[in-house]
């Protein structure tokens, strides 16, 4: 019948127009092929890949459009691209997070809370946690097993295990069947800004609650401090030690994951602040060593009186992990120099961050270093101190000296600052910071305040014997200096050599890697009985975070 039809109609279009037969006839035959019955031919047009079925289509949908539907679909997928535009944006005018980054903020605020400790049993092993500058994790974790296995505490042999659950923040776990010894409390690592100590993991609802189960957890003791559960021998310990304390010698830092890695404004700070504060409320009503500490007669505190260099400290610790679950540390803080305000762990820097920005433009932003350094051993050199900084160029450690009274021997091949040449109080010396000998000058009572002060570029070796050197010598006060290293792993082996040396000559010392250290550690080092001045908080640095009050 289909092809009866198309007969007809050809002999019809050729009646009646026969100069267009051959076209039509032509459009007769394409109109068949797409129309026909047979299915294979059907689908073998459909699958291949031919402009004219696609062009077809277009012009069925045109000829759909000039139906009668055109202005309704026109007002359609105008209305579509409208509310395509609207849903960028809020009712306030705020352009919407896209899936993706809001599903890369959520994962990240995940990160930072999980995964979560397992809650800390009565006379059970009590985790460490250390903190550091975050991407220097793995070198503080490779220090605390080095460390571990001389002490004959081995991974491998049911003693620690050491992880990172978080960006700089590095916790120990011991096992509980563990026949080896154990981590010192103040062991000091140079990788580590700070330490919490035989830690506890509590859980709670509130905020009140939290508190609550903190000074259960450490002290034994109710919130009226009637009700003393001395099951766990740790807690009745430090209970008695802490009732027998000195008025003021008790620190609260609160503190969260976010701000080991320096944030501004880390999650759950507010909270962890609030959890701070009802548990000083706690501690001030049963503890002295709580409550604000009594002026001598110059108005400074008896705790950090410059009478009693090594005056007793005791720090508390709160580390909010998540909402209702807190990990809590109370220590009794060790002096470890130099500098007789210098205690490990840090109860003047929460976390050991200290805020060492200069407004004014300085020379270059290796100055932060050694402001981290002089806040760190807590000593104040005099306006009359002579400083001697070896490699000095561009001038970012002789500029800060200056701004602290100081006269500066500046010595390096290359020139310093312009200003710094110009400086009446800075002499430059063109030559090897190896081979300078420094003039020392004297004072009335002897030899005067001294400081050796280096940042320079140099392989561990050399700065080993740049220490012995100046050491030996007996040429300086105090030093400070930084030991660069190559590649990923520091040299510990070099930098337990320098220590060994150093301490020959009888200078203290101590190694750190600071917030603003990279791929470098910082000596710090004094005579062992140099007198250092009383350190004025907040000359140097303020700290990151504010301590709790």
């Amino acid at each position: 019948m289909v092809h009866l039809s198309s007969l007809w109609l050809s002999i019809y279009l050729l009646s009646t127009n026969p100069s267009n037969n051959i076209i039509r006839q032509n459009k007769g035959n394409k109109h068949h092929q797409h129309h026909s019955s047979n299915p294979i031919r059907r689908q073998n047009s459909s699958t291949t890949n031919n402009p004219s079925s696609s062009s077809i289509k277009r012009s069925d949908q045109k000829h759909k459009n000039y139906a009668g539907d055109g202005d309704q679909s026109s007002r359609n997928s105008a209305q579509v691209s409208t509310n395509k535009g609207r849903k960028r944006f809020t009712r306030q005018g705020t352009k919407k997070m896209t899936s993706t980054i809001a599903n890369d903020k959520e994962n990240l605020q995940q990160q930072e809370v999980q995964p979560l400790p397992p809650l800390t049993k009565p006379n059970s092993p009590r985790p460490f946690y250390y903190t550091c500058r975050h991407t220097y994790e793995d070198a503080l974790m490779e220090e605390i097993q080095r460390y571990a296995s001389r002490l004959g505490t081995k991974n491998d042999r049911a003693g620690i295990s050491v992880s990172s659950p978080y960006p700089g923040l590095v916790r120990v776990a011991q096992e509980q069947n563990n026949q080896y010894n154990h981590l010192s409390e103040h062991f000091d690592p140079i990788y580590a800004l700070q330490v919490m100590p035989q830690a506890v993991v509590v859980s709670a609802e509130s905020i009140k609650g939290l508190a609550k189960e903190i000074m259960l957890a450490l002290l034994g003791i109710s919130e009226d401090g009637n009700n003393i559960d001395s099951e766990d021998l740790l807690s009745t310990l430090q209970r008695n030690d802490l009732n027998s304390a000195c008025r003021g010698s008790l620190t609260v830092h609160t503190i969260v994951p976010g701000c080991c890695k320096g944030q501004p404004a880390p999650v759950m700070k507010y909270r962890s602040e609030k959890v701070g504060e009802e548990l000083t409320k706690i501690l001030r009503k049963i503890f002295p060593a709580a409550r604000k500490a009594a002026l001598d007669g110059e108005g400074n505190s008896n705790v950090e009186s410059p009478s009693s260099p090594q005056s007793e400290r005791w720090l508390l610790q709160l580390m909010l992990q998540s909402n209702n679950l807190a990990v809590a540390s109370l220590t009794k803080c060790k002096h470890v120099g130099p500098g007789h305000q210098a205690y490990w762990p840090n109860y003047r820097m929460p976390l050991g961050l200290a805020k060492v920005d200069i407004e004014e433009k300085m020379p270059s932003s290796a100055y932060r270093k050694l402001m981290e350094a002089l806040e760190c051993m807590a000593i104040m050199p005099s306006s009359s101190a002579f400083v001697v900084d070896l490699g000095a160029s561009p001038g970012g450690w002789t500029a800060v000296m200056r701004r602290l009274g100081c006269y500066v021997v500046a010595v390096d091949r290359s020139d310093i600052d312009p200003k710094l040449m110009a400086d009446n109080c800075v002499t430059y010396v063109k030559g090897d910071a190896f081979t300078y000998s420094p003039p020392i000058p004297e004072s009335d009572e002897g030899q005067g305040e001294c400081w050796m002060i280096s940042d320079v570029i140099a392989y561990p070796d050399r700065i080993t014997e740049l220490l012995g050197r100046w050491c030996q010598m007996d040429w300086a006060s105090y030093l400070v200096v930084t030991m660069k290293f190559q590649g990923d792993a520091p040299a510990l082996d070099e930098v337990d050599c320098a220590i060994d040396i150093v301490k020959r000559y009888n200078y203290d010392c101590r190694v750190k890697h600071f917030f603003n250290n990279k791929n470098e550690v910082t000596f710090m080092i004094s005579r062992s009985k140099e007198k250092s001045r009383n350190y004025v908080p907040g000359l140097l640095g303020v700290p990151l975070y504010p301590l709790c009050s």
